[in-house]
């Protein structure tokens, strides 16, 4: 595999480079991807397991990912999102909260390592992270867990040593969202999110992991948030804005700079698809995220209008191509081994061991009787009807390891389950339930995921809460810790993140067979 000579290319292969194409959308448009790649007219390709359905025409990512392997010759560059490490790896990683509740730059340096290691292994080359946002906003679904933690002296210094994990094994990082989702409780994918600072506070606030990270790690690559920054430029968000890209290079930074995904309402609502894919090459983007709902041909051809419209001259197409190109030589450097090993399987364990915290109130320990009868109510998924087919599916929760290790501790509890949006039967069930027993423990996860507008507990899980305070013992709180502000005072709280070893350590430790050491990152 060689690298691209930019000299060699023509102007169409050069703005075909600034295209980072998402799942191909059906053969047509795999044949389609296949054909720029062979003329080198494909900067990336998104490959994701998320994105392949089950009526989907092929059968995995895989088959995407070993038919652009064996089309490239150049080193084309093949990206997956990896904020819970490299998704179908043989470990399993918490968010980066978890990480963060270490305070360990060494175990953030490991979160890279090994997920370089894993995604190296079958052909990705780019991870869309670490996520640089700051957790200062409880409400702030797009952030919460994900990120590290509420400041951003700490946020930095984590980041860049993640950073230098990935890429000492050969990997591009895209630090995301630039300048930074934490001051707003909006999600992108449904609305528009406002910054209030001006340039300075820019610099000064957001921007300061970024600035960081360029010094202490050798960034190597940034992804623009939809993010309007209205006291710096009141008519386009930070993705298309010229005065958003601008502030970025201005401080020296020369790596590569792309769009976030163009997938996003929050984003199309104000602006057009054309003109998005138009406007982020004009901004002086290097690369274009198109929508995973559109196919390659038409993604490329809204770049090629906008250099026939006279919107971004050849110029500025030859810089970012050289960008792009300068990404891809990077991620020819091999990781460090090809295969994880026991220590490395271990320290994801540690990872857990050191993540996991604890808060009590008015008790003196953290361990529960594991001879007493207890009543463990344990979040489950909810039941919904798939919009397109029809067909009744399962949004799974996915406690199965705290329950299984709760089970085996508590002999002598009882386990029921509650869908995470109870309805009145369910609830006056639940709580009719809870009449005989002098001890109630809640097992809860709450995502920070996009397209829910909220990290929080829902409100009817609340007033259950409520209902049981007096004789609720403990709550094992799963995925973002700022649910448990809406809580009240509770004896116990367990913080166990996210990640299968998080949920085996959060329960052991309600068992008296773990002391928690974690510090959360945030504050409330």
């Amino acid at each position: 595999m060689k690298p691209l000579d930019i000299n060699s290319l023509n102007v169409e292969q050069k703005i075909g480079q600034m295209l980072l194409m998402r799942n191909p959308i059906d053969q047509d448009d795999f044949d389609f991807v296949i054909e720029l790649i062979k003329n080198r007219a494909l900067g990336g390709i998104h490959i994701s397991h998320k994105y392949v359905k089950d009526n989907y025409y092929v059968k995995s990512e895989r088959d995407i990912l070993d038919k652009v392997l064996a089309t490239a010759d150049y080193p084309i560059l093949i990206c997956e999102d990896m904020e819970y490490g490299y998704p179908k790896g043989i470990v399993s990683m918490p968010y980066q909260m978890a990480i963060g509740s270490t305070g360990s730059e060494e175990l953030a340096y490991e979160y890279g390592r090994i997920t370089a290691i894993e995604a190296k292994k079958v052909g990705y080359n780019v991870v869309f992270g670490p996520i640089v946002d700051l957790a200062e906003n409880p409400k702030a679904c797009c952030v919460g867990s994900r990120s590290y933690g509420a400041t951003k002296e700490f946020v930095a210094r984590m980041a860049a040593a993640t950073i230098r994990g990935y890429q000492d094994n050969g990997m591009i990082v895209t630090a995301k969202h630039f300048p930074g989702f934490g001051e707003s409780e909006v999600d992108n994918h449904i609305g528009m999110v406002y910054l209030s600072g001006d340039e300075q506070k820019i610099l000064e606030h957001e921007m300061y992991p970024y600035t960081y990270a360029m010094g202490h790690a050798d960034l190597s690559g940034v992804m623009m948030g939809h993010i309007m920054i209205p006291k710096l430029d009141p008519v386009y968000p930070a993705s298309i804005s010229p005065k958003a890209v601008q502030l970025l290079r201005s401080t020296g930074y020369n790596g590569l700079i792309m769009t976030d995904s163009f997938a996003m309402i929050g984003m199309t609502n104000y602006f057009p698809l054309p003109d998005c894919h138009k406007l982020a090459m004009a901004a002086g983007n290097d690369m274009v995220m198109t929508s995973y709902r559109m196919g390659a041909r038409e993604a490329y051809g809204y770049m090629l209008d906008a250099w026939r419209e006279g919107m971004v001259s050849e110029e500025q197409i030859t810089s970012a191509a050289q960008h792009v190109i300068e990404a891809q030589n990077k991620t020819l450097k091999p990781a460090q081994k090809s295969e994880l090993d026991d220590n490395d399987r271990n320290i994801t364990r540690v990872m857990a061991e050191k993540a996991v915290a604890a808060q009590l109130d008015g008790v003196d320990t953290l361990a529960l009787d594991t001879a007493e009868k207890h009543l463990f109510i344990i979040q489950e998924g909810v039941l919904y009807k798939d919009p397109v087919s029809g067909a009744i599916k399962a949004d799974k929760c996915d406690l199965e390891v705290a329950t299984d290790v709760l089970k085996s501790r508590f002999k002598n509890g009882d386990f029921m389950a509650l869908p995470e949006f109870p309805v009145k039967p369910q609830i006056e069930h639940v709580l009719a339930t809870t009449l005989k027993y002098k001890s109630v423990v809640m097992v809860l996860a709450n995502q920070s995921v996009s397209y829910t507008g909220s990290s929080d507990a829902c409100q009817r899980m609340v007033s259950i809460i409520d209902g049981l305070r007096e004789k609720l013992s403990a709550i094992v709180l799963y995925g973002c810790p700022y649910a448990a502000r809406e809580f009240g005072r509770i004896k116990r709280i367990v913080y166990g993140f996210d990640g299968k070893e998080c949920q085996r350590i959060a329960a052991l430790a309600l068992a008296g067979e773990h002391l928690p050491v974690g510090n959360l990152p945030i504050s409330f």
